[in-house]
């Protein structure tokens, strides 16, 4: 049976969370965030291949991995003019919308002139569904576990492989970045999918979470999930970066879910990260297992993937 808490325990949480951010954000520093340079318009190659096709702007075609093999997902990259065997690589996850080319956008003046090769897969929602797409398909339609090689976080590493094999790459790990629905991909990839080759990850403006306890339910914790806390260790020794917009705060937003077990986690998603924060890293102390997830809160920004993005490059490319 599903533990839920009252409501007067939600109650409280919410007020904790609340007070505890405003210390935080005190604490911590604050980016200040310019505005976006220009589109990259003269590197343009947008035709509908099945590899990268040079530097620039363009998508292909991907199905080499047994979770899309029927359904092939789209992938825009922004290829840098520089050598593509020793790029960076990272992977974006989009949003609600699945706007993968709108995401591809908010990355192009991030790592304009540097040596970064970016990713974005396009999931349809009419066919990956919430349960494909946010909860990378660790189970089917009545919740029975699937086997990890059906896990969309599996087309990550599949995509991965063959993209070092077109561009003879030389990454030995790729970094993420998610916003919204793309952020509950990210910290649900980082929880579940180990063995993995993921090297820094943000999570930013998740809508809801899987908290990494077991007091409720999966999706909402792990209590009847493939994870016990006891598995934990590789998830919280991993690289990930909670980021929060401190002005997302509309508990009225359409995309953001309402029912008992998410409005325990908070009201909206500024208090949703927060709270799930602070729980992985008192399950972490409970558990003795070291804690390398980290929180920043933006001031300045709702739910705003573009801005979330500036803030989220600083920890996603290395170098000038």
């Amino acid at each position: 049976m599903t533990n839920l808490r009252s409501t007067v325990h939600r109650r409280q949480a919410v007020q904790v969370a609340t007070a505890a951010l405003l210390v935080i954000i005190s604490l911590m520093g604050v980016h200040h965030l310019n505005e976006s340079d220009r589109r990259w318009t003269d590197m343009v190659n947008e035709g509908s291949h099945d590899r990268i096709e040079g530097a620039g702007l363009g998508s292909f075609m991907f199905s080499d991995s047994e979770v899309i093999r029927d359904n092939p997902v789209r992938v825009w990259y922004i290829a840098p003019q520089t050598d593509l065997a020793t790029a960076q690589i990272l992977f974006v996850m989009p949003g609600a919308e699945r706007d993968a080319e709108c995401y591809r956008s908010d990355w192009e003046p991030l790592v304009k002139e540097r040596n970064v090769l970016v990713l974005v897969p396009e999931f349809p929602e009419d066919v990956y569904p919430v349960t494909s797409y946010n909860l990378g398909n660790l189970v089917d339609s009545d919740g029975s576990a699937r086997p990890q090689e059906e896990w969309t976080f599996a087309v990550i590493e599949a995509l991965f492989d063959q993209v070092r094999r077109d561009v003879q790459s030389e990454a030995e790990h790729y970094n993420m970045f998610g916003h919204s629905a793309g952020a509950q991909f990210v910290h649900r990839f980082v929880e579940f999918m180990h063995p993995h080759r993921l090297g820094a990850a943000v999570a930013a403006n998740a809508g809801w979470y899987t908290v990494p306890d077991g007091s409720d339910d999966f999706p909402y914790g792990l209590d009847g999930s493939q994870l016990s806390v006891e598995d934990l260790g590789p998830a919280f020794a991993s690289e990930l970066i909670i980021l929060l917009g401190a002005d997302d705060i509309d508990a009225e937003d359409d995309l953001l879910r309402h029912d008992e077990q998410s409005d325990a986690q908070g009201l909206n998603r500024l208090e949703r990260g927060l709270n799930f924060y602070l729980a992985a890293r008192d399950t972490a102390a409970a558990e003795s297992m070291p804690f390398q997830w980290e929180l920043r809160v933006v001031s300045g920004i709702d739910h705003d993937h573009t801005q979330m993005a500036k803030a989220a490059a600083e920890f996603l490319i290395d170098g000038p």
